[in-house]
């Protein structure tokens, strides 16, 4: 078959190109020497082609030339902007288009066409940020998931902002490192605020018990965010919950019990408007009286300032110095003298506190049980493999 038999092809009766004499045209293209009278040849038939009416004479020479770089570029062009089971093929292989291309495509394409250049293997951030804007939930979904997909923070943050309301893209999101600590936390307060409809909780949870079981899930949702962060991280993060309203009285003392120092001393030094190293040595040298008007000045209700000054002197005992968090044993241990001592009536306790403090010291003791467990079951199949 000649060129001169393919321009006249599409006025016979067969209606299209056959799909092997495609195949053999496509590959005659790249066997060619570039510059040659072959190549030219071969391009000038494969255009030809692009008008042909038969779908499958179209998807063959996309599938041979969709992943070569030698490929005529005004003919990957066209196909990118073929039917979708023909412009995939292109979009998700061809280096030859570029970003511009690339994010113009994507703008106007169907979710068939966001998902294939989500797949490509290189995905520039450019493409990935446009894509965090305009893209549906499936190809930003895959996006995530690519491993040669460069996304930006900021992108990561916009892709926050559209789907907090879709579950499984936030669960993809809370796997990445690179998310920033605040909007790891919203996301995960959306998801803590759905459990209230949970079948689980309205069958296991009395409804008079439900708006604390809600503020408790929350609390450990930041105080888990808090064990995770790191020291650069957390002064955001605390400013964030201190826009937001939720740098409370009753997490700072969630905080100190479960040994959060580090969380519990960012957080004061925020209130207080107080650098965080001088806070921490505050923490650490000065007397109770100094203590009692920071946490004045940081806004706690005075009825609380007992037991935080019992708090910080247990943690003077303990040789801490709230640059690091304590572990489960150490919290549990702290948790309990600090109750033992609240509940002596010579300190006028407020009720609250000590209600507060009884339900964390449950809290702490069963994380700590858990984590035991835990250990012993991987001892036990350490021991086994043995």
């Amino acid at each position: 078959m000649t060129v001169h038999d393919i321009l006249h092809l599409t006025d016979t009766e067969q209606g299209g190109l056959d799909i092997e004499a495609a195949r053999t045209y496509a590959e005659r293209y790249l066997a060619a020497e570039e510059g040659s009278l072959e190549r030219k040849t071969m391009a000038a038939a494969l255009t030809v082609l692009l008008d042909d009416p038969s779908r499958p004479v179209r998807k063959t020479v996309a599938k041979v030339l969709a992943a070569s770089a030698h490929a005529p570029g005004h003919v990957i062009r066209f196909l990118a902007q073929d039917v979708d089971e023909i412009a995939v093929l292109v979009l998700k292989s061809s280096p030859l288009l570029n970003e511009t291309e690339l994010v113009d495509l994507l703008a106007e394409g169907s979710p068939a066409v966001q998902c294939a250049i989500a797949e490509r293997e290189f995905v520039p951030a450019g493409v990935s940020a446009a894509m965090c804007e305009v893209a549906d939930e499936a190809a930003c979904m895959a996006l995530l998931k690519n491993p040669g997909a460069t996304v930006l923070k900021s992108s990561l943050v916009r892709l926050a902002e559209r789907f907090e309301q879709h579950p499984d893209l936030c669960d993809q999101l809370l796997k990445l490192g690179d998310l920033p600590i605040p909007v790891r936390y919203e996301l995960l307060m959306g998801l803590a605020q759905n459990l209230e409809n949970h079948p689980v909780v309205l069958e296991r949870v009395p409804e008079h018990q439900r708006d604390v079981f809600l503020s408790d899930a929350i609390d450990k949702v930041v105080l888990r965010l808090a064990l995770e962060a790191k020291d650069d991280d957390l002064p955001e993060f605390v400013e964030h919950l201190r826009a937001c309203g939720r740098l409370n009285t009753r997490l700072l003392l969630r905080a100190v019990c479960c040994g959060r120092l580090r969380f519990f001393a960012a957080a004061l030094a925020n209130l207080g408007n107080m650098p965080l190293p001088r806070l921490c040595k505050v923490l650490l040298t000065v007397r109770r009286a100094a203590l009692q008007a920071v946490l004045r000045k940081a806004g706690l209700p005075i009825r609380s300032h007992q037991a935080f000054l019992l708090a910080i002197d247990i943690t003077r005992k303990a040789e801490a110095d709230f640059s690091y968090d304590l572990a489960l044993e150490e919290a549990r241990s702290l948790t309990e003298a600090l109750l033992s001592e609240m509940q002596d009536g010579a300190f006028g306790a407020d009720e609250d506190i000590n209600a507060f403090l009884r339900r964390f010291a449950i809290d702490v003791a069963r994380l700590e049980a858990r984590s035991v467990l835990k250990k012993s079951a991987g001892d036990l199949r350490s021991v086994n493999a043995a």
